[in-house]
């Protein structure tokens, strides 16, 4: 997986959208639009909370008709919260209650969504409903429970997760640029805010991340959010800071970032020029990464088929510190047999960092001659590498 859900994620695709200057923001005002629901969709993510059930009926005044084994628990957004029950009978499946309007009446809200979904012998369930925040505002949430005999979430067994669908968008100026951010729920005073610098509609987990009450500087000027009578604030900070550079660009048809390096058999790599007149997959990996891991078969494949004819692959582990025999077991174990970089840094990298990685997997696919980024995970994942591989050699020999 990626280093976190808001990773994975993050790795991943996040609708941010600079906005154009003919918008009416000035200087240190801050606009916010309520949406109602699909937030976590603009953010990319969502960070799950964890709502115990361990209540009993009195948190509600009435309840639903045909219970059966009914587990009871609150649903909390900042200093707010809304009572649910869940009923799971042993036999036919389980259906869950928001108290919505918060009346303690859990017979006049709205019908939640609440179905199953098969995962081998294992059942969980996925579904939401909606909360009332105020007299004028109704939220989405979404929630998940995994199937309590899962031995391996042994301590979520008494427990429901959730997130809010609800959010706010900002709209904001910084030196004469307009930007907009997005909140999932309610904005906490020590929250993190997106923000999409160079509008590419992803979201750099280092480099475009401001925590609030934390000065930042991303156009020169240093500024600190703040949050006042639940607003959210922008001003100038006291205490100037560094300007944060911007995240590289390794988009396709982009050039790859060049580095020295020596791989776990103290060979010398110079990117990509030691990869000249081939096609070199670069792969972050981790021995601990269950998506890395389930690509390994579609590696092999493509490296067996396509490897005399100019394709190579070079990996950079993310595993950590004195992790190298476990490293080198892994590439034994699973027949790997191309170069790979391991600093034993984790998330810190050096080459991760260089390459700006928030979440693995993540590959690009260069020209070892031109240094042109060719293809990226969109492209690189999944039964149809070889395939691809097999296209961009012959591009490559065609002179394309």
């Amino acid at each position: 997986m990626s280093q976190s859900v808001l990773n994975r994620a993050a790795a991943a695709a996040l609708s941010l959208f600079v906005l154009s200057s003919s918008s009416s923001a000035t200087a240190g005002e801050v606009r916010e639009s309520f949406i109602a629901e699909g937030v976590t969709a603009k953010i990319g993510g969502y960070r799950p909370i964890r709502a115990e059930m361990d209540q009993d009926e009195s948190i509600v005044s009435k309840m639903p008709e045909g219970l059966e084994s009914p587990k009871f628990g609150y649903l909390e957004f900042g200093e707010n919260k809304w009572a649910f029950i869940l009923s799971e009978p042993e036999e036919g499946e389980a259906k869950l209650w928001i108290d919505s309007n918060g009346d303690g009446d859990l017979t006049n809200d709205p019908e939640t969504d609440w179905k199953p979904r098969e995962q081998g012998e294992l059942t969980t369930y996925f579904g939401g409903g909606k909360i009332e925040l105020n007299k004028e505002k109704t939220g989405a949430i979404r929630a998940y429970r995994f199937d309590p005999s899962d031995k391996r979430r042994a301590s979520l067994a008494n427990t429901l997760m959730y997130y809010g669908d609800f959010g706010s968008e900002y709209a904001f100026d910084l030196d004469g640029k307009e930007y907009t951010t997005f909140v999932a729920g309610s904005l906490s005073s020590s929250g993190r805010l997106p923000i999409d610098r160079d509008g590419n509609k992803r979201i750099s987990s280092r480099l475009e991340n401001v925590t609030i009450g934390t000065p930042f500087n991303f156009t020169g000027t240093s500024y600190v959010f703040s949050v006042d009578a639940g607003k959210l604030k922008l001003e100038e900070a006291s205490d100037p800071v560094d300007m944060t550079p911007l995240p590289p660009d390794v988009s396709v048809g982009k050039q790859a970032l060049t580095f020295e390096a020596k791989t776990i058999d103290d060979a010398e790599i110079q990117f990509p020029s030691s990869f000249a007149g081939k096609i070199v997959m670069l792969d972050f990996w981790a021995t601990w990464c269950g998506p890395c891991i389930g690509e390994v078969p579609h590696m092999k494949e493509a490296y067996t088929q396509w490897h005399d004819q100019g394709f190579e692959i070079l990996g950079v582990s993310f595993d950590n510190e004195d992790e190298m025999e476990r490293v080198q077991k892994f590439l034994e174990d699973k027949e790997i047999s191309w170069p790979q970089i391991y600093e034993g840094k984790g998330w810190k990298t050096s080459l991760g960092l260089q390459y700006d990685v928030s979440g693995i997997p993540f590959v690009l696919l260069v020209d070892g001659d031109s240094g042109e980024i060719l293809a990226n995970a969109s492209q690189l994942r999944g039964p149809k590498l070889s395939e691809f591989i097999g296209k961009a050699l012959e591009a490559k020999a065609a002179g394309k």
